[in-house]
């Protein structure tokens, strides 16, 4: 989340709102905040991990570890080195995707949670709120003559 933060404040606050409701941001807003963040080093294979496995595998650290040949607490000691951490990285691939996923791929909200390895429903629900300030319904039907 202090990821989305950082590229949040790249955004002028005094910039147009096509909505009357109050925090919704405009689609190519929230393209902005969903870019994954550039990284180097371990980060960078951790994310190109995550890349490969979204949709197919797990995308829990200790498999991200296994594929890295690292253990666990290796890969967070090096993330940490870099100034990186795991779940933040998580976090903003699963941003990314889960926009790509609901509005260009037009999956049902079940089917990309499950898609980026949340736990049930109510758990990416609850992601993306924190993401956007909207449940991904809402997100959808707001957007969904962007694609």
């Amino acid at each position: 989340m202090i990821q989305l933060q950082r590229i949040d404040d790249r955004i002028s606050d005094s910039a147009a709102r096509p909505f009357a409701t109050p925090g919704v941001r405009s689609y190519h807003e929230y393209l902005e905040l969903a870019k994954i963040p550039p990284t180097e080093g371990v980060a960078s294979k951790v994310l190109d991990v995550l890349h490969r496995r979204v949709g197919q595998d797990p995308l829990a650290i200790d498999y991200i570890a296994e594929d890295l040949d690292l253990s666990k607490r290796t890969l967070q000691r090096r993330l940490q080195q870099q100034g990186e951490n795991f779940a933040q990285l998580r976090d903003s691939l699963r941003f990314h995707y889960a926009i790509k996923f609901l509005i260009d791929q037009h999956m049902s909200v079940d089917a990309v949670s499950k898609a980026l390895d949340f736990s049930d429903r109510t758990s990416f629900t609850n992601a993306f709120k924190r993401w956007t300030g909207l449940s991904p319904s809402v997100f959808r039907k707001l957007f969904r003559d962007y694609a």
